[in-house]
Parts: C-alpha cells; structure tokens; sequence
C-alpha cells in the first residue's frame, strides 16, 4: 500500500491510499518500472538528474574563473561582458542546483531563470553569450520538459 497524507484547507489531514489503479478498458498498462512510476515521482526524477548537469555546469564555470582550464584562455582577457555572466553563473548554477535537488519550489524557479538567461543571452550580444545555438535549443527543451511534467504531477493530485 502506497498511502500519502494531505492537509485540507480547513486543517484536517487525511491520508490518502494511492494503491496503482487498474488498467482503463482498451489500455495496457506499461510494464515495469514506469508503470509505477507517477508524475510526482517523474519530475523529482527529473529534478534531480537536471541538478547533477546544473553542478557541473557550475563547477565548469568556476573552473574558467580559476584558471583550472587553461585550454579555455585566461579569464581576465576575456571581454567584460562574458567575465560577468560567467560569474553569474557560476554561482546562481550551483544555488538552482541544490534547490533542484531537494525538489523545491524555489529551485525551480531559479533554474528557470538561469536558462530563460542563457536562452535570451545570445540575442542581446555575442559577447556576453555562454552558450550558443545547440545550448539555447538545450534548455528550450528541457523548460519545456519541466513544464510537461509540473503540469502532468499537477493534474495528477487532483
């Protein structure tokens, strides 16, 4: 038995069985793990894993302010521009980072705002731009993924 407590509004917490239903008339359910896996689940999946690429993305970040990738030339002679939004970056990565991990709201919210900027960087000048092209269609897609899954895990408590 798979059982999840909720509170009303008025105060009374219930708890609710969430015992995998049966199979609609004329549909299989999937087999294995995704089966039994719910939308809930699914996004805190997702967040998390997204959150081990947003460490790295930080910690690569950190590694060009340092100096600890010296194939990438040295950061003080790179326009002012991209010095600040690698900076940016490199902390606010690494803060969207831990709130994805622990599934919180704010950590959605800032890593969304890190790829709404990473997206929008390259069309307000070439010289403050982390990523190009590929990065940009990247994080459309991942946004659009997280809003998929916020959306479905939504409907789903309901």
């Amino acid at each position: 038995m798979k059982a999840v407590m909720r509170q009303g509004l008025d105060g009374v917490v219930e708890i609710i069985d969430r015992a995998p239903a049966e199979a609609a008339p004329g549909r299989r359910a999937a087999p294995g793990l995704l089966a039994q896996l719910s939308w809930t689940e699914g996004l805190v999946w997702f967040m998390r894993t997204l959150a081990w690429v947003w460490v790295a993305k930080g910690l690569f970040n950190w590694s060009l302010v340092l100096g600890a990738l010296p194939g990438y030339g040295d950061f003080a002679m790179l326009p002012l521009p991209l010095q600040s939004s690698i900076v940016f970056f490199a902390a606010v990565d690494l803060l969207a980072a831990v709130g994805l991990w622990l599934a919180a709201p704010w950590g959605g919210v800032l890593w969304l705002l890190c790829a709404v900027i990473e997206g929008v960087s390259p069309a307000l000048g070439a010289r403050g731009a982390v990523t190009g092209a590929l990065g940009v269609a990247l994080n459309a897609l991942l946004v659009a993924l997280y809003f998929l899954l916020s959306w479905r895990a939504g409907q789903e408590r309901f």
